[in-house]
């Protein structure tokens, strides 16, 4: 199974998630600002224009590659990209994982939940996807209310399951499945 992007961007009118572009590098460079997105993703840290160049082919491949999809989360208004959103296909068939981060100035508002739910939403009703999950950090409550507000059931914990250089860290295990 592959994922191929939406048909059409998907919004509800706040935020839009659409394929990255050329003119996102300034997302990039935010994200890199902050050391826990460059730590569990493959944004450049430090940031450079080839590095965060670099980046952008990354999530253009993952569709190209059948790994999955990376969409920007952009304000719906302004087009602005404000973070990523990606769903990786697992190696269990119809099986994603979740993966989301904002930049710092766009957190507080709501926009991740809004972005987990519209890729949930297509995800689960239109890409043939049967079960999304996504793995967080016990510390990360920011990310674990995310996930609950967009409707991810908590399921348990896998301990020791997370690898970052230098460390290793338990994963708070969340799902939502196909008509439930």
């Amino acid at each position: 199974m592959a994922l191929a992007y939406p048909d059409v961007d998907l919004t509800d009118g706040t935020v839009l998630l659409r394929r990255w572009r050329n003119d996102d590098l300034d997302c990039v460079r935010a994200a890199a600002q902050d050391p826990r997105i460059p730590e569990a993703t493959t944004v450049p840290a430090p940031f450079s224009v080839d590095a965060g160049r670099a980046f952008l082919r990354r999530q253009w491949r993952r569709a190209d590659s059948g790994e999955g999809l990376s969409l920007a989360i952009a304000d719906a208004v302004t087009d602005q990209a404000l973070g990523s959103v990606t769903l990786m296909l697992r190696p269990q068939p119809g099986v994603a994982g979740l993966g989301y981060w904002l930049i710092p100035s766009a957190r507080g508002r709501g926009l991740a939940t809004r972005a987990a739910r519209l890729v949930l939403s297509w995800a689960l009703n239109l890409a043939g996807i049967v079960r999304v999950e996504a793995w967080v950090e016990p510390d990360n409550l920011a990310s674990q209310r995310v996930l609950t507000a967009a409707a991810f059931e908590q399921e348990g914990v896998l301990r020791s399951f997370l690898a970052f250089p230098g460390r290793r860290a338990d994963a708070v295990v969340f799902s939502a499945v196909r008509g439930h």
